[in-house]
């Protein structure tokens, strides 16, 4: 098809859809910004109290009229594909701009809030809060709190709660990579939010049982289930006692298996895990990150290996899980270890998970077409083969999609790290800090503070919402013929 085909059947996103949809997510903010008002005002936090139940009052002003937005005819309610990208990319930015100004009751200039904000929604974790240990709870449950329906999926909670036309409410679970066979959409969304509700329950109540206080284990909890990484202490999980990590890190595992996977496991036993190639893959890419990790600690740095495999352990989690929890500093360990922490944060989880990354599942379609390549040197020229994953083939809109995927993730950390390296910053923290920041992963090479440059800490906030939307979501909103096309035909 030519380009001047393909354009005229260009469609532009119908403003009336966009904002109808959104306005029921901005219904949704209001509601989740109920809890953390409470736990203020039940602290003696009155200004952040007084702050989130107005903005919770002014998302419903404005959230309730705009979600009656429809289109004129009845046959047009059905949501296009650049419309529910728009939606999804629209979703993360507001819902970090709607926490700008009830953070800034914690002390936080604007784009410091921003920053806060941004990587609370997108369960990344890096921070420019100091001081937590001693820092209001009202505070820390909060940014805790963004991290855990960050990490559900604002998407997943809407079409979950409010959003009733198939079609619309499967095409915008899409867009954030779940994968619906025979489910409904809305009973889909239904499935994993209360598999996610029961994993949370599960991590306070076992952490709580390591000997933390409850409410250090529902700020700790919180984040594990998100694999979000906000920890309410300066040293992250240093200090804490060794079953404490050992629990959390479980934790971690566990939010970054597919979460529509557990929802199979009554109908399917445990051969639904034992099954999943991505399960398998992230088990395996945790210990050989550790593995890789401990052997680093224990020849170039002289740590003993039973210290060294613990903290080859923690790390190894918390970069495969993109969750960014630590027990050291990161800024302190070789550049060979670093080097290897930013491969792990890269490739993530599971699919369907809080994890951030590219996904396990993009990094097994690489390996299966290489491993196909190199066949196809060693069979007769005419012979038909199959690139499969797990017993499934790979379809060409796969292949297309992962290749996408990679271009843009490259094209995103290539232009962020010379931003960096533009404004004087050291090279190798300076790639650290823009791959943790778009894999959603939270560790820092010890850039990321209240004195970087504001225009590093915007880049690294743009850097945090593409990789949480995977980068096409937020080009769609940007992209002019998205607003600026042909019209449907009416």
């Amino acid at each position: 098809m030519t380009e001047r085909a393909a354009n005229t059947l260009m469609r532009a996103a119908r403003l009336p859809v966009v904002l109808g949809t959104l306005g029921r997510l901005l219904i949704v903010l209001a509601a989740l910004s109920a809890p953390p008002a409470l736990a203020a005002w039940s602290q003696a936090s009155n200004a952040l109290g007084l702050r989130l139940a107005v903005t919770a009052v002014a998302l419903l002003l404005v959230g309730w009229p705009v979600s009656r937005l429809r289109p004129l005819r009845a046959d047009e309610h059905d949501i296009q594909w650049n419309e529910a990208l728009a939606v999804t990319g629209l979703a993360f930015l507001l819902a970090a701009l709607v926490m700008v100004w009830p953070l800034t009751a914690a002390g936080l200039g604007g784009v410091d809030a921003l920053f806060e904000a941004t990587s609370g929604i997108t369960t990344t974790g890096l921070t420019m809060l100091r001081g937590l240990d001693k820092a209001d709870p009202a505070v820390l449950f909060l940014r805790a709190w963004m991290q855990w329906y960050g990490g559900l999926g604002i998407a997943v909670l809407t079409v979950a709660l409010i959003m009733r036309h198939h079609a619309s409410a499967r095409r915008l679970l899409e867009t954030t990579g779940e994968q619906l066979t025979d489910a409904g959409a809305r009973g889909h969304a239904r499935r994993v939010s209360m598999v996610y509700l029961a994993l949370t329950v599960i991590a306070i109540g076992a952490v709580w049982m390591t000997g933390l206080a409850p409410m250090d284990a529902l700020l700790y909890a919180l984040p594990a289930v998100a694999t979000g990484g906000f920890a309410p202490s300066d040293q992250s999980l240093a200090g804490l006692p060794g079953a404490t990590i050992a629990t959390l890190s479980l934790l971690c595992i566990a939010a970054a298996v597919s979460l529509p996977l557990y929802a199979r496991l009554p109908h399917r036993g445990l051969r639904a895990l034992t099954h999943e190639p991505e399960l398998i893959a992230l088990l395996g890419a945790i210990l050989i990150t550790m593995l890789l990790l401990s052997a680093i600690a224990a020849l170039a740095s002289g740590l003993p290996w039973p210290q060294a495999l613990a903290q080859g352990f923690t790390l190894g989690v918390s970069a495969q899980t993109d969750t960014g929890f630590s027990t050291v500093a990161v800024a302190d360990l070789p550049a060979t270890s670093q080097v290897v922490l930013m491969g792990s944060m890269s490739i993530g989880g599971c699919t369907g998970s809080t994890a951030g990354g590219i996904k396990l599942i993009r990094l097994l379609i690489i390996i299966r077409l290489v491993q196909l390549a190199l066949r196809r040197t060693a069979i007769a020229e005419r012979a038909v083969l199959q690139a499969q994953v797990g017993g499934a083939r790979i379809e060409p809109s796969m292949v297309t999609a992962t290749l996408q995927l990679l271009a843009l993730w490259a094209m995103v950390l290539l232009t962020s790290w010379l931003a960096f390296l533009a404004l004087g910053q050291p090279p190798l923290a300076s790639l650290f800090e823009v791959v943790s920041a778009t894999a959603n992963a939270g560790l820092s090479a010890g850039l990321t503070s209240p004195e970087l440059h504001p225009a590093l800490k915007l880049v690294l906030c743009a850097d945090m919402l593409f990789g949480r939307v995977e980068v096409l979501a937020l080009l769609v909103v940007l992209y002019p013929p998205t607003w600026f096309a042909r019209k449907r035909n009416p």
